[in-house]
């Protein structure tokens, strides 16, 4: 079947586009920001200690900002960096204000917070909503730093998300994870079609609506495109998914399967599984036009799941060569293969932290769980256990998360652990059906 046949059955919606949002207007900072800011959290001991954190509702309490409260409070929540307060121990007086001199510090000490995030939200001057935050140190007694941004009436979430990543960014020095999304394998219908969900399990658009089963996205490098494997043409094909531009073009439909695609880190080249023999191997192709670029394995044993490290100059598969499922690591080229688990009969899903220095995989122990690996040193981390299956390991672009999808809810749904596994909370909800999630680069807002 020819490709041009093939792009109205995908019905590629055409909200598309919109996954791409233009880069945002410069947050604006009120007058009185000049502060340098200060870290509060040691950001790199997720669980030994969360910072209490108190966030009053906004300025002018209405529906709206409520529904804003709510969503900054959640992400904050998922985070796991902070304790948040119960609204119920503050005792702040409501006619304190958002700015320095216009509330007591002692109010705050009160319900022993350490750190104060006060907001406010009300109309901007070109019609949409404007929102400011005010980021204190409680005991020092001092203001960290402050924002304002605006948006669009109808971007009340995606408000909340900056201003939850400015709070972040404020109290820990680093960048929060809120300007991410996932890619996502999700049942649809009753149908299996790619989707993209922002970071806190919300805004779900579909990227394919084929009626088919499509599986295994993965986001390029610029976080412009998705690669995933359909069944829409009767055979397991690699397509791509031009996000701006709404168009899906199918890349690789060699006989046998064509699976488990990897972007190299320069964005021109997909790595991915083939089988033209029968026998699975690693493949390069290029990623506009599918050419076959070079065949990285060559044992006799099945050698899938393909992951360039994050320089582009080793790659991770998992291969049987040694009988049982185990994850290897060569150069991009494959030369030098070197196996790098050794615990287990089965391991698979490699994927590379953002440093390139550890793999987190998934380990069948009766049940399936992901783990990580350090690849110089061979030092084992597991990230779950006891909880259902847990499957498709992908890396936040900071590398302090890894997203998987796990059943321990009933239904597979989409979970976030620290990256030692010490803080697990639930993205997605309702009644499942969220398998291989794809942690996309930071996007524009």
């Amino acid at each position: 079947m020819k490709l041009r046949s093939l792009l109205p059955a995908l019905a590629v919606l055409p909200v598309l586009p919109l996954l791409l949002a233009s880069p945002p207007a410069p947050a604006q900072a009120p007058a009185e920001d000049a502060e340098t800011r200060t870290i509060v959290v040691d950001l790199f001991r997720h669980g030994a200690s969360k910072t209490p954190l108190a966030v009053p509702l906004p300025e002018g309490a209405s529906d709206q900002a409520r529904e804003f409260h709510a969503i900054l409070m959640r992400d904050l929540e998922l985070c796991g960096w902070f304790d948040l307060i119960d609204p119920k121990a503050f005792v702040e007086p409501a006619e304190a204000g958002l700015r320095p001199g216009s509330f007591r510090f002692e109010d705050w000490e009160v319900p022993g917070a350490s750190g104060l995030a006060k907001t406010s939200l009300g109309a901007s001057d070109a019609g949409g909503v404007r929102a400011e935050v005010w980021v204190y140190d409680v005991p020092g007694r001092r203001k960290i730093g402050a924002r304002a941004y605006s948006a669009g009436r109808e971007n009340v979430r995606t408000l909340a998300h900056k201003v939850a990543n400015e709070i972040i960014l404020q109290i820990t020095g680093q960048p929060g994870p809120f300007n991410t999304r996932f890619a996502v394998s999700a049942q649809l219908g009753g149908n299996k079609e790619i989707a993209v969900i922002d970071f806190d399990g919300h805004g779900l658009v579909p990227v394919t609506k084929n009626g088919s089963i499509n599986l295994q996205p993965a986001w390029d490098p610029s976080g412009r495109r998705i690669a995933f494997t359909s069944y829409m043409g009767g055979n397991p094909d690699l397509y791509v998914a031009d996000l701006g531009a709404g168009r899906i073009t199918r890349v690789s439909a060699r006989p046998g399967i064509n699976t488990g695609a990897s972007w190299h880190p320069g964005g021109g080249l997909l790595a991915l599984t083939l089988s033209p023999g029968g026998d699975s191997d690693i493949y390069t192709v290029d990623a506009a036009s599918g050419k076959e670029v070079a065949r990285i394995t060559k044992s006799l044993g099945i050698d899938v799941s393909p992951a360039f490290s994050p320089d582009g100059g080793r790659i991770a598969f998992v291969s049987e060569r040694s009988g049982g499922a185990q994850i290897y690591v060569a150069g991009a080229d494959g030369s030098a293969p070197r196996r790098v688990t050794f615990q287990g009969s089965y391991n698979t899903d490699p994927a590379w932290s953002p440093d390139g220095k550890t793999l987190a995989f998934v380990g069948r122990d009766g049940n399936f769980d992901v783990f990580t690996v350090e690849v110089d040193t061979g030092r084992t981390t597991r990230l779950t256990q006891g909880a259902g299956d847990n499957e498709d390991p992908s890396w936040s672009p900071d590398g302090r998360f890894v997203a998987f999808s796990s059943t321990r809810a009933g239904g597979s749904h989409i979970w976030m652990s620290t990256a030692n596994g010490a803080h697990q909370v639930q993205l997605t909800s309702g009644k499942g059906g969220y398998t291989s999630p794809a942690w996309s680069p930071a996007l524009a807002w």
